[in-house]
């Protein structure tokens, strides 16, 4: 825990801030002036646009950080890392694009709203392209929090200026887009000032794609029991239905997000710890785990007890049916604390990419399969059932998946080799027994 630590966490705590409290401070006021009906359609081409940062970004958060981290105080495999990423946010912008113009028409809630579009796209991919990565990997983030605060108040005053009446969501959805734009552009002008710049190739953008290509497919797999609610819900439900849902979600994803900077500042550490020392990586971990459990369980009680106050507070009149779906939903901070503490925090770093993707691709299916179920008969309290449970599947399962393979953290001088390096020394161990006979 040392300086750099610790100035990295209140970065990232206050990129977050920017990410959830502000959107969240606006929240009454968009609420009210655009109503229900009107609030639902934006809520859903607001998950549309964090489809299209899914695709964009492609799990670039969590591996090109590990390997930036890894090669920090190498120049040059930094700037063949930024090279290939680019390069391949490159092709997967143009990607987006053509998904859009294809489901624009198909889609009946885009059918009707067209004007939503444009900016749920630009919204998507300005967020996804934002090379936060980079310097979350060199541990070195206060500038791109600064600029990621500014620019995101300075949508947030555009709201309150220019949104005014219901047909005003597609203004929304362009303010934020651009306020992300801005502050994307900024941080690359930054990165390649400290960075020396390559021209993406192909060979680099392939690596980087190659090297993402797990956690994307883990990425899309959280997606299922989380954005897609949404959106699931919209196919099946009323927009007032979806409102109610998504709004109780939105109150609950703010509580979730102050577990996520703590993940986000320990997880490049233990990363670079990782190639020197892994009884200090362990360490780390458990250190670790102290600050985010807690903060996990104190969110999850607030929004239980606190659920009346905090809708009737942030939503207003006609959101009345969202308080039970927040106290179902106030399981997800200490769930997701601990899922994100095993998961990314210990098997990632652990490159046990495929047995983590195996879990949240099974908890995705699982809540697909709830939803579609729960959601048609119960409306916003089975979707939130079917969410919950996915989330308590997926931190029981990393608990089972490390401790069946002796890679428990929680016990000091436990097995810390990754499992292809166990293999390599069994395999070792059984040809020195061969040569012995």
């Amino acid at each position: 825990m040392n300086r750099r630590l610790w100035e990295n966490l209140i970065s990232l705590y206050s990129v977050h801030i920017a990410s959830y409290v502000i959107p969240l401070f606006t929240l009454p006021y968009v609420a009210r002036v655009l109503h229900p009906a009107e609030w639902g359609s934006l809520a859903f081409a607001e998950a549309y646009a964090i489809y299209m940062t899914l695709i964009v970004e492609y799990g670039f958060g969590l591996s090109a950080t590990r390997e930036t981290a890894r090669v920090r105080d190498d120049v040059d495999a930094r700037a063949r890392e930024l090279s290939g990423v680019l390069g391949a946010q490159i092709f997967l912008c143009a990607v987006a694009v053509i998904v859009t113009i294809g489901l624009a028409r198909a889609l009946p809630i885009f059918a009707t709203r067209s004007r939503l579009i444009p900016g749920a796209l630009l919204l998507g991919l300005s967020r996804a392209a934002n090379p936060m990565w980079y310097f979350q990997g060199i541990e070195r983030m206060r500038v791109m929090s600064i600029l990621n605060i500014a620019t995101s108040a300075a949508a947030a005053a555009g709201i309150f200026t220019l949104v005014k009446s219901p047909g005003d969501g597609w203004v929304l959805l362009v303010l934020r887009g651009s306020a992300a734009s801005l502050a994307t552009l900024i941080g690359f002008v930054i990165a390649f000032h400290d960075t020396p710049f390559l021209w993406p190739s192909v060979r680099r953008s392939w690596k980087a794609l190659r090297e993402g290509g797990s956690l994307f497919l883990f990425k899309g797999s959280v997606t299922f029991y989380t954005t897609a609610n949404v959106l699931i819900l919209g196919l099946v439900a009323t927009p007032a239905i979806v409102a109610w849902y998504a709004g109780a979600e939105k109150i609950a994803k703010a509580a979730v997000s102050g577990v996520w900077p703590m993940v986000q500042a320990f997880y490049p550490r233990i990363n670079h710890l990782f190639v020197s020392d892994r009884e200090r990586a362990a360490a780390t971990l458990r250190a670790s785990a102290v600050l985010i459990l807690g903060v996990g369980l104190a969110a999850g009680l607030a929004l239980f007890a606190g659920a009346p106050f905090l809708v009737r507070l942030l939503l207003g009149h006609g959101f009345e049916l969202s308080v039970p779906v927040l106290r179902v939903l106030a399981v997800l901070p200490p769930m997701l604390a601990a899922s994100n503490l095993f998961g990314i925090q210990w098997m990632l770093p652990l490159r046990m990419d495929r047995e983590f993707n195996r879990i949240t691709i099974l908890a995705g299916l699982l809540n697909v399969g709830l939803a579609l179920i729960l959601a048609r008969r119960y409306g916003a309290m089975g979707m939130a059932v079917s969410v919950a449970c996915a989330e308590t599947f997926v931190t029981l399962s990393t608990v089972v998946a490390l401790r069946r393979r002796g890679l428990d953290p929680w016990r000091r001088g436990a097995n810390t080799r990754t499992p292809d390096e166990s293999s390599e020394v069994l395999d070792e161990a059984v040809a020195g027994v061969r040569a012995c006979e």
